[in-house]
């Protein structure tokens, strides 16, 4: 039997690491499976074999601003599959681009699973008929998501959120934790920007004043915030311009700052499930330009923001969609969760109600099977 061949593409590093932890979940049912396709570091190590190297994740408008870049790609996809050389393609989020290549792949017979699809029960419905016309299967990891997406025709198949294999795989440092509680004290405040270096550029001013602010009333209070090594030295910057007290941390995972805190302050995004698994409450914001806030609220499927509001079925933890900089309000949600047992204590029992059940690991293994069975 000729190797089979499985072509990937993410955009990211969050599924970059997702379909690294997939793509070894793979190998473990078929040892001789090649990878090909775009991926970052975690793939590389996993087996890709890449077809062209990764500039990392960007904002919706550079992305336009690179549209030759991405059609290169596709021309790339489209050769491979006139040649008969991927016998399965795995899209892993990325919804932009990746549409454009199950399209491609599903009008030459290539078998289609789309893991992670784009969050349609967010916004942009629409897509739901690209994905039935143009995908075999989803992969979906949200238990709310089914429904939808049978409800639209698209075979689908809920495998849970990989987030919780990585959490077994590599469990959190009780000695980092540990130490960041003594370093920083009782009141440690988690700031999470956002992965991007764009979005900590958009967020560095406003989550100084709110800092400021906070401390002004919590002089213990101390701040700190991880990102992603490789615009570590930017963020230092940002964050410097901005006067922002806040310490920078290396070799610590989001989750084990998140542990650590009493409290915190983030971005809306995946970053806000790796919290709520440390049941530790968060206020949340989306920080967006006027024109596309507006946008947003004509475009929007769901109340929420922030995922932990959105599987709880209701706002757990304060959340804001803002169209200009609004420290003053993130500062007074977070010196009351902060200083107010009684809505602290509340916010960590809803969000461990709102993730039992959901919180399990064996996504990856199950997001496999439901893959091979379609080569």
């Amino acid at each position: 039997m000729p190797q089979q061949s499985i072509l990937l593409s993410v955009g990211d590093d969050s599924a970059d690491l997702h379909a690294a932890h997939l793509m070894r979940a793979l190998r473990r049912r078929e040892p001789a499976v090649r990878f090909v396709g775009f991926g970052m570091e975690r793939m590389k190590a996993a087996g890709l074999e890449p077809l062209q190297e990764s500039e990392g994740s960007a904002m919706w408008l550079r992305n336009i601003l690179r549209a030759g870049h991405f059609r290169r790609r596709l021309k790339l996809c489209e050769d491979l599959f006139a040649r008969g050389e991927v016998d399965l393609f795995i899209p892993v989020d990325y919804g932009g681009f990746n549409l454009y290549v199950c399209r491609a792949a599903a009008r030459r017979g290539v078998p289609v699973f789309y893991y992670i699809p784009p969050q349609v029960w967010a916004h942009g419905r629409y897509r739901l008929k690209k994905l039935r016309k143009w995908t075999t299967r989803v992969g979906l990891i949200y238990p709310f998501e089914p429904p939808l997406y049978e409800r639209y025709g698209v075979e689908a198949r809920y495998v849970g959120h990989p987030l919780f294999d990585e959490l077994q795989e590599s469990p959190l440092s009780d000695e980092t934790v540990a130490r960041l509680r003594e370093r920083f004290g009782e009141e440690l405040i988690g700031v999470f920007p956002g992965s991007r270096l764009q979005e900590v550029r958009a967020h560095a001013r406003m989550l100084a004043g709110c800092c400021r602010r906070v401390r002004a009333e919590a002089p213990d209070a101390g701040f700190a915030l991880v990102s992603p090594p490789r615009i570590l030295p930017e963020v230092r910057e940002q964050l410097r311009a901005a006067d922002a007290p806040i310490e920078v941390l290396e070799d610590v995972r989001p989750a084990e700052l998140a542990r650590a805190a009493r409290v915190c302050v983030t971005k809306s995004g995946t970053v806000t499930l790796e919290i709520a698994a440390q049941t530790t409450p968060m206020v949340i914001f989306y920080r967006t330009n006027p024109l596309l806030y507006f946008i947003a609220l004509g475009l929007a499927d769901t109340p929420w923001a922030g995922l932990a509001n959105v599987l709880a079925g209701r706002e757990i933890c304060p959340e804001r969609v803002m169209a200009r900089d609004e420290p003053d309000w993130l500062a007074h949600q977070t010196l009351r969760l902060l200083r107010d047992e009684r809505a602290h204590a509340e916010c960590r029992r809803a969000l461990a109600g709102a993730l039992e059940g959901f919180a399990e690991p064996g996504a990856s293994e199950r997001a496999a099977r439901a893959a091979l069975e379609l080569l």
